[in-house]
């Protein structure tokens, strides 16, 4: 039996409406809103991408300053820092993970129909190099 490629961009569709509908998804949306909403995070990350900006500017420079490079970077992290303290930002983080732990799971599941000799021997997927379990290499 051979399926039609658009019944295959159907159900795809349909899959990416039900994450979207998703708790998990909608969690994400929300935390992303509301760091997107705090104003000292707002501020924090203008900061970051003007950092951003001027050390990619200052690295295509024919002499770049090295030194000065790196106090910006040191400048970036300690920002990186700070956001991370932010409530706001933890939530995002955290709704994020839980969102990639079920992307993960979904990967997993279309993984385990494709190739159900790799769940079998307990393959995580992507490189073969340390494996012996499916025979895949």
């Amino acid at each position: 039996m051979t399926v039609k490629n658009d019944i295959i961009y159907e159900k795809a569709r349909e899959l990416g409406q039900l994450l979207k509908d998703s708790k998990t998804f909608s969690d994400m949306r929300t935390a992303e809103d509301k760091a997107n909403d705090n104003p000292v995070l707002v501020g924090y990350s203008g900061e970051y991408e003007q950092l951003r900006f001027r050390v990619q500017q200052m690295t295509l420079e024919d002499a770049p300053d090295y030194e000065s490079i790196g106090g910006l970077n040191k400048q970036m992290e300690e920002l990186q820092d700070k956001m991370m303290q932010q409530g706001d930002m933890k939530a995002l983080q955290n709704a994020r993970s839980e969102f990639t732990a079920l992307m993960n799971e979904v990967n997993k599941e279309l993984q385990g129909v494709l190739s159900p000799e790799s769940l079998e021997s307990g393959c995580a997927g992507g490189s073969c190099s340390s494996c012996s379990g499916c025979g895949a290499r």
